[in-house]
């Protein structure tokens, strides 16, 4: 790890630690080991640390001749760290790169990500696990660029000339959480760059592992999605909602995502959502079902065609939802599909339906077949386009002996619609007191129900509210 400091180094790297000591030395390990120390500067903001963090970074300042250490005595936060590393940058460096402590850098990150600053790019990221929007490594197919509307600043890099002209960050995002939007929202409006992704660039991330640390926080999920959702509020109130469209590329309203729920949200379907993969003009709308659930779908519906949006996804609130799960199911193009997610209780059937000439429905058992048409399907993860519901009248949703869903998609197949579900596409259940997820491995065909025929529950008013496919 030793060598000589860089007279001229192309890269400064900032990153910001606060404690995570063990995680911290693995990051800088993959930045030593996958990276030509001659090519960069390592800047360090020790913003504090108290759990042995602070002396393994002096031990690698004392080995290493291309890094500078700065100690704080508190923890100033990310965005006054960024600062503070500003101050520090070398003379004639070409580019600064924004590293969180908790990531692992694979080789060749560096010339790959500089490949990227092409035409007017001023700003690049790369891919990773745990990460929201279009740098998920669910979306890489190949290709090794794609230009971008913004991106994430766990591991960001930019033109130095970008760091000169736009300045500090601003710090009314502190500690942090959406700066970097902010950042980029300055650099187009004022000097023009765009940004891009690094598609052949993974980053693993473990995420968020400081912010959890906040107080206010305290590694609770609903509060950590609380604090990002105040610090959205701080970005629209600084720029207001149509300049946050327009440099963030939001746009027109494209995706109401739906999450009707009995007052119960597992933690970690709240975590999945943090990090879904949602396409520019997405919003989110919880229902809390104080009624029956067709009712609660009906207000969903009527929700999104006032709003005018182009999707709506319903999905349940106990579901294990891959990153790049949205986008899967809107490359399709077809107007109702769903992800392939199987009953929580009873025999665990998958929610997905064929229908025969007797009027019963026997579940799909046809798991990595692709994409399959269906008569029907659960709700649980489930894209429509809006412009059926248009031609279908209200209520969409009602409880009768087929279900509400099962009710619903025989409605759009009476309009000559068709039904699909991805089978490859796992949506995992979770169930309220096992820490199994239920998945294709749980199905057992020789249990009840194999068969669901509506004629047997005929009853409405005994059913009333429930789902006889949740």
């Amino acid at each position: 790890m030793k060598g000589e400091r860089p007279m001229s180094p192309l890269l400064d790297v900032i990153c910001i630690v606060w404690n995570h000591a063990k995680i911290t030395e693995a990051c800088l390990n993959s930045l030593y080991r996958n990276t030509d120390p001659k090519k960069f500067r390592l800047i360090v903001i020790d913003n504090g640390s108290t759990d042995g963090a602070e002396i393994y970074l002096k031990r690698l300042k004392s080995k290493v001749q291309n890094m500078e250490l700065v100690v704080s005595n508190k923890n100033e936060g990310w965005c006054q760290g960024l600062n503070l590393g500003f101050k520090h940058l070398s003379q004639d460096s070409e580019y600064v790169l924004w590293l969180n402590n908790d990531v692992l850098l694979e080789s060749n990150w560096l010339e790959k990500m500089l490949k990227c600053f092409k035409g007017g790019v001023g700003a690049v990221g790369p891919t990773s696990n745990y990460v929201a929007g279009r740098q998920s490594v669910m979306f890489n197919h190949g290709h090794d660029f794609e230009y971008a509307p913004t991106l994430i600043g766990f591991c960001l890099m930019f033109r130095r000339e970008v760091i000169d002209l736009v300045g500090d960050v601003d710090n009314r995002f502190f500690p942090g959480g959406s700066e970097e939007y902010d950042f980029i929202i300055r650099m187009k409006k004022e000097l023009g760059f765009g940004c891009a992704i690094a598609r052949d660039v993974y980053i693993h991330h473990l995420g968020s592992q400081s912010l959890m640390d906040l107080e206010e926080i305290n590694h609770d999920p609903v509060k950590y999605l609380e604090y990002c959702r105040k610090k959205d509020e701080v970005l629209i109130e600084k720029w207001g909602e149509s300049v946050v469209n327009q440099y963030l590329g939001y746009g027109e309203k494209q995706l109401l995502i739906a999450v009707p729920h009995p007052g119960f949200i597992h933690h970690r379907f709240w975590m999945d959502t943090l990090f879904l993969a949602k396409p520019p003009g997405t919003e989110f709308v919880e229902v809390v079902r104080t009624s029956a659930i067709h009712d609660a779908r009906n207000l969903v519906v009527r929700k999104a065609l006032e709003g005018n949006f182009k999707y709506l996804l319903f999905i349940d609130s106990d579901m294990r939802i891959p990153p790049g799960a949205i986008f899967k199911l809107m490359s399709y193009g077809k107007p109702v599909t769903a992800g392939y997610f199987f009953s929580r209780s009873g025999n665990h059937f998958p929610c997905a339906f064929t229908e025969t000439k007797d009027r019963e429905y026997v579940s799909l058992f046809e798991p990595n077949s692709g994409l399959k048409e269906v008569d029907a399907v659960g709700m649980a993860f489930t894209l429509i386009e809006t412009h059926v519901l248009k031609q279908l009248k209200d209520p969409w949703f009602e409880w009768g002996k087929y279900g509400e869903d099962i009710g619903f998609c025989r409605k759009v197949r009476d309009l000559g619609y068709k039904i699909f579900v991805d089978t490859d596409l796992v949506i995992r259940h979770i169930p309220m007191f096992d820490e199994h997820e239920i998945g294709p491995e749980d199905y057992k065909p020789g249990e009840f129900p194999q068969v669901y025929n509506p004629d047997l529950y005929s009853k409405e008013e005994e059913f009333k509210g429930g789902n006889l496919n949740a």
